[in-house]
């Protein structure tokens, strides 16, 4: 079946666009942009792509003419707000098996991003991983004898450090698992 439709309007016909799959006629729309009474093509090839703006809670942007960075005096500002922002990627570090309060990063730092844990289980028995914001209580994201047994295990987290006493996340993990942790980390 051919793309495009005719229909009546008030005078005549007008044609508008579509795609015509499987005999269902999907409407063709083209996406434009900006203000009132303007219609801005977007269009990634001319180097014309959609704008967009991170803004926090407060309205206030969080981006520059690029539309995608974020300076660290604002990122500061996001461990309190609403939206967790991480700017520049992520990075991994590992940790072996019986390993105590690993620091993740050089130092460690308030705002620090934990991602992910891919827990590498060898033996189920002495499997546990656990996690410390800063010098809070250990929290444990993956406990002995786990479920499944050996194998191995990703533990989403998605949380920035807020603890300011000996900041920065650490890890420790029991004798039968090892770590790769993923984020940003100072």
């Amino acid at each position: 079946m051919a793309d495009n439709s005719t229909l009546p309007v008030s005078v005549g016909t007008e044609v508008f666009a579509n795609d015509d799959i499987s005999s269902v006629k999907y409407p063709r729309v083209k996406l434009t942009w900006g203000p009132d009474g303007t219609a801005s093509d977007a269009d990634v090839a001319s180097g014309k792509p959609i704008p967009m703006q991170i803004r926090d809670s407060g309205g206030t942007s969080l981006t520059d003419s690029t539309g995608i960075k974020i300076s660290t005096s604002q990122l500061g500002s996001l461990v309190n707000g609403s939206v967790p922002v991480v700017t520049g990627g992520f990075e991994y570090e590992t940790v072996a098996v019986s390993q105590t309060d690993q620091i993740m990063g050089a130092t460690g730092a308030v705002g620090d991003y934990l991602d992910c844990l891919l827990c590498v289980v060898a033996t189920a028995a002495t499997s546990q991983v656990q996690i410390k914001d800063g010098n809070g209580s250990a929290i444990t994201v993956l406990p002995n004898a786990v479920g499944a047994g050996v194998g191995t295990y990703p533990i989403p987290i998605g949380l920035r450090c807020i603890n300011a006493t000996t900041p920065g996340w650490k890890i420790t993990t029991a004798a039968g698992v090892t770590v790769l942790a993923s984020g940003d980390f100072t």
